[in-house]
């Protein structure tokens, strides 16, 4: 379990690296985030690059097998860490639209934060022989 902070701090790092895969998966899971409009796609020009720093950030947790831990909602903490305040809405879509599951509740990103069977099957490489 790590804090959302620290993981997308990691998913910075990870982006900047050019890992092909993991490119590859960022871009699935923005696709999976636009369907059920978790991030808005008419706003992608604006924020096209918060949307890929979530997708990133849920890629790293993913791969990573860790569980999201959301330590606090107050967008003055995000801000402070140089972090869209979006975040928040945007992970509590992914709530609502059940790509993730929250420990406390079925409609806000709160407390830890696992992936869902759709997302995990959406994420995970398939072995075709």
């Amino acid at each position: 379990m790590k804090p959302l902070f620290l993981l997308i701090d990691e998913a910075k790092t990870k982006l900047k690296s050019n890992d092909s895969i993991f490119n590859e998966q960022v871009q699935v899971m923005l696709a999976m985030l636009r369907s059920v409009q978790a991030v808005p796609y008419r706003r992608s020009m604006l924020n096209g690059h918060v949307h890929t720093l979530i997708s990133a950030t849920l890629v790293h947790a993913f791969n990573t097998n860790e569980t999201i831990r959301m330590t606090t909602r107050m967008y003055a903490r995000f801000h402070d860490m140089g972090i869209s305040t979006k975040f928040i809405e945007y992970l509590d879509k992914c709530v609502k639209e059940k790509l993730l599951r929250s420990d406390i509740s079925s409609e806000k990103a709160e407390g830890n934060l696992t992936f869902t069977d759709t997302t995990i099957a959406w994420l995970t490489p398939s072995k075709v022989a």
